[in-house]
């Protein structure tokens, strides 16, 4: 081996164990599994990959624990948590820094297409029986909040597979949630009662929701990384893995 060579190899490896040594690792607190958006058995999942990515670019590795999406305040205030993933982006909390958006969830109503529902309106859920995801009051927008008392059987729940299960299995007549966790369910479920027609009631609008991390230092390197990962075409890549499947 020529000397020149060795001394590449030298360099190779001790900038290899710099970058190592430089890194830092940080917490992340998620929702509990949504497919296509969070998978929470392999720690991927569309919006855990971009937050990886992300961060990734400013040499920081991330750790995900998940919890009910209804306590991730409470778990950033008792763990001592780096960040959360998922909040809206307006989102104020003391010691809590919110990124600019990042990722879009399309909310939708769903019914059986044998139960000729028409939904032309969030007013049009007076008298049905629905099942939201949970917190959906307080993340969706508009006259959904003012309707919910109108709506004559009612839950939320932190298992959105559950939904689609209790609308195939004919336990309620409409579910709220997001499109793509929809699809990405019926497309992978066996069940062959996933196999009944279905319509799609685009009666919200969209939503987009940021990070919230504990310094306002890690919240701009963020940003700094979705910018360079829209860029770059990363970001893009990374929907169409889960997306166009």
């Amino acid at each position: 081996m020529s000397f020149r060579i060795l001394v590449c190899i030298i360099l190779t490896l001790s900038f290899k164990s710099f970058a190592l040594a430089e890194s830092e690792t940080i917490h992340i607190i998620a929702g509990l599994a949504k497919p296509p958006f969070i998978v929470e058995e392999g720690k991927s999942g569309m919006q855990m990959d971009i937050i990886q990515a992300a961060l990734s670019s400013e040499n920081i590795l991330v750790n995900f624990s998940h919890m009910p999406f209804g306590r991730l305040i409470t778990g950033f205030q008792q763990w001592n948590i780096d960040g959360i993933s998922t909040l809206p982006p307006n989102y104020k909390y003391p010691g809590l820094y919110t990124s600019k958006p990042y990722i879009t969830y399309e909310n939708v109503a769903i019914t059986l297409q044998d139960n000729d529902i028409k939904l032309d309106s969030v007013t049009d859920l007076q008298g049905r029986s629905v099942v939201a995801f949970q917190n959906a009051k307080k993340f969706i927008t508009g006259d959904y909040k003012l309707m919910v008392p109108n709506i004559i059987d009612y839950r939320e729940l932190p298992e959105q597979n559950k939904q689609v299960q209790m609308l195939f299995t004919g336990r309620t007549e409409v579910i709220v949630l997001d499109v793509n966790i929809f699809k990405y369910a019926v497309r992978t479920s066996e069940d062959p009662a996933y196999k009944k027609k279905y319509k799609v009631h685009h009666i919200f609008d969209l939503r987009h929701y940021a990070a919230g991390f504990k310094s306002k230092g890690l919240k701009e390197k963020f940003d700094r990384g979705i910018q360079l990962i829209k860029d770059n075409g990363t970001y893009q890549n990374i929907l169409d893995k889960y997306l166009n499947k």
